[in-house]
């Protein structure tokens, strides 16, 4: 028997089932870090014999789950925001509500339901994912419209969530965690690969598709429309252009060559294909543009580092380092709260925006085999005693019998 078996088993026998809504602002097949987390929860939530139901905006491309709901949320939507007043009827037959924030349009409305009594006996939990970053006019005016009601709908929640207790600590809501710590839970996310399921010959057939020979392969996955624009991939792909003048610098020659593979996809795809062809980096970048899930365990076995150099807060975790460490791959992330703490060991942190530094991070994790050889060990030991999910599901679910 398997150890999430066990897990599904143990909860049966002592719990209660329950009616759970999740709420997001959006969800797969949408790429995006809080929708897959929010898939991951209620899916395994599903299994243990719960009630799963997820409220989320409506968008074209829908899942049809077996053992979960999905409610689309048809309405006046600005991006990922929507103006969701259903919600001051629609949730209070639940047993629990957990908010994943920031969701603008509905944590306004959640937040009323809660004050005014709406939800009956219902417990709400806020998963606080990211602080909310506004690009545009509408979502300044969203901000400051919605910064007093966050601040009075985190009082009246009976716990907050986190997967990064160092990001909360230096995000905008660091002194209502001072004033109200007890309420804030830190639980890691999990790694939903398994390297026993890759096949070498898919991975030589990836090779041969994106042309591969002999080259070290630095790996981005994550998402190119505006949504993700702090992911840093203009960065990435300046220290690209760096690394050979960085060892002509040093006098090297016998360096490996290294090849660039971003995974993903976007409106802003475009604008970094420009910058790769005016930087000449044609054959050293390859964009393969939005892959299938279940191929995304031949690009994790086939890299020899992961990198998210994210250059803003909004970046607060990282879920594709935990997910290259599976593997056993080294990672390079930012130096910024909830990141630095997912590389921990097993890899370097480098300067927000510093293409500079990514480019001598990069080249360093290349030619030092024994730091390579200590990240990669490094790398699994911490997946398998930190980021596992059926630990954050065993937690989670404490939590929701608990409060």
């Amino acid at each position: 028997m398997t150890q999430g078996e066990e897990c599904v088993r143990f909860f049966i026998f002592y719990f209660d089932f329950m009616k759970i809504a999740h709420i997001v602002c959006r969800f797969p097949p949408y790429s995006g870090g809080m929708g897959v987390v929010t898939y991951e929860q209620v899916k395994r939530l599903a299994e243990t014999g719960h009630q799963m139901t997820v409220f989320t905006l409506n968008q074209k491309e829908k899942l049809e789950p077996d053992n979960f709901k999905i409610k689309y949320i048809k309405t006046l939507r600005f991006g990922n925001a929507g103006i969701c007043p259903s919600f001051l009827w629609r949730l209070r037959n639940f047993d629990i509500i957990q908010l994943h924030y920031p969701f603008y349009g509905a944590q306004e409305f959640i937040w009323l339901a809660k004050k005014f009594k709406l939800l009956k006996s219902s417990k709400l939990i806020i998963w606080y994912h990211m602080d909310a970053t506004a690009r545009n006019l509408f979502h300044k005016i969203l901000q400051l419209s919605s910064w007093s009601i966050q601040k009075h709908l985190l009082k009246l929640t009976d716990k907050i969530c986190s997967a990064s207790l160092d990001y909360v600590k230096n995000s905008k809501i660091k002194e209502i965690f001072k004033k109200y710590n007890e309420k804030f839970v830190e639980i890691p996310f999990g790694s939903n690969q398994h390297p026993e399921e890759v096949e070498q010959s898919q991975v030589d057939e990836l090779k041969n598709k994106l042309h591969i020979k002999s080259e070290k392969i630095i790996l981005f996955v994550g998402g190119l429309d505006s949504a993700h624009y702090f992911k840093g991939v203009p960065i990435l792909i300046d220290a690209m252009k760096k690394i050979p003048k960085l060892r002509d610098k040093l006098g090297v020659r016998d360096h490996p060559n290294i090849k660039l593979v971003i995974v993903g996809d976007g409106n802003l795809r475009n604008d970094y294909e420009r910058q790769v062809a005016g930087s000449n980096l044609q054959n050293q970048v390859v964009f393969t543009g939005r892959i299938k899930f279940d191929e995304l365990k031949n690009y994790y076995a086939l890299c020899d580092i992961t990198v998210l150099p994210a250059t803003t807060s909004a970046e607060a975790f990282g879920l594709v380092l935990i997910e290259a460490k599976t593997y056993g791959k080294p990672v390079i992330g930012s130096d910024l709260p909830g990141v630095r703490d997912v590389v921990g060991q097993s890899g370097l942190i480098v300067k927000p925006g510093d293409s500079n530094d990514l480019a001598e991070k990069i080249e360093k994790i290349l030619t030092d085999k024994s730091l390579y050889n200590n990240f990669s060990q490094s790398a699994i030991q911490e997946v398998k005693e930190k980021y596992n999910w059926d630990k954050h599901i065993k937690k989670l679910l404490e939590i929701y019998n608990t409060i």
